[in-house]
């Protein structure tokens, strides 16, 4: 088997990462389903979306996966739309549209306090930094190849 090294490659394991990088959290709240009820006070419950919503993550990840190790890399431009979508409809607004709110109501100074917080060990900030790096990681890949998706396809001249 031959290891091809060009940018849609690059593409793809900067994605698998970035996706593989989100199962951890999704496991951890998937593995909260036996727990129809979640306690808020003594007498307040809520159902438990949490586990729902995880395993429904988990499910958008295998599908994001799948399409990378098929369709994008036999370079498919259906698959880089399906790719675009996933950070687009789904990445940004469950994992970091909160984050982007703040900034927006807060502003830029809201960057240091977040850095200096990741640093004493808080778990928000960190998990801030953590999204917003997976984020950029996300954008690099997706745009890295774009030649490769939607530039000039190359014929081979005709052989013996």
């Amino acid at each position: 088997m031959r290891i091809r090294l060009d940018t849609v490659s690059v593409s793809s394991v900067l994605l698998t990462i970035c996706l593989l990088s989100l199962v951890p959290s999704n496991l951890k709240f998937a593995g909260t389903w036996n727990e129809r009820l979640i306690w808020m006070t003594d007498r307040v419950a809520r159902l438990n979306y949490e586990s729902s919503i995880a395993f429904a993550s988990l499910a958008l990840i295998i599908i994001g996966i799948t399409v990378i190790w098929t369709g994008y890399q036999k370079r498919s431009r259906w698959s880089w739309f399906i790719m675009a979508i996933f950070v687009w409809v789904y990445f940004i607004p469950v994992y970091v549209l909160d984050m982007f709110l703040d900034i927006r109501r807060v502003g830029w100074p809201w960057w240091p306090a977040v850095v200096r917080e990741a640093m004493e060990g808080r778990p928000f900030p960190q998990g801030a930094i953590r999204a917003l790096v997976t984020l950029t990681l996300m954008l690099i890949a997706l745009l890295l190849p774009m030649r490769a998706f939607f530039g000039k396809k190359s014929f081979l001249p005709p052989g013996d």
